[in-house]
């Protein structure tokens, strides 16, 4: 009696985290392409697009770098290096992935 009792509280408790995560959205790294980089003056700015075949989750979309963590130059820097060497680069961004949404994080890849 106890095991089963338990087995059904444990059941319960991950279907209940199962449902929570699905509500929610999640960051995640997309790899894209650079076709344009800039600053505002007081902001830093990149349009990308995904390279997810054969669906990409966005294209041609314009992102505003993160300045509140004071990492905006260091982002700026790598998104400037991926359109300047024609790679790619991998943005941590929060879906959904509308114009001026904010990445938090970047990386230059080949």
């Amino acid at each position: 009696m106890k095991k089963s009792v338990m087995a059904v509280v444990m059941v319960t408790v991950m279907a209940m985290l199962v449902g929570l995560s699905g509500g929610v959205a999640q960051a995640a790294w997309a790899t894209c392409t650079v076709s344009q980089v800039g600053s505002t003056g007081s902001n830093y700015w990149l349009k990308a697009s995904d390279t997810t075949t054969p669906t990409p989750l966005f294209t041609d979309v314009t992102f505003i770098l993160d300045e509140s963590n004071g990492r905006g130059k260091e982002m700026f820097a790598t998104a400037l290096t991926a359109f300047a060497n024609s790679t790619n680069i991998q943005i941590w961004v929060d879906a959904p992935y509308n114009n001026y949404t904010t990445v938090w994080g970047a990386l230059a890849t080949k």
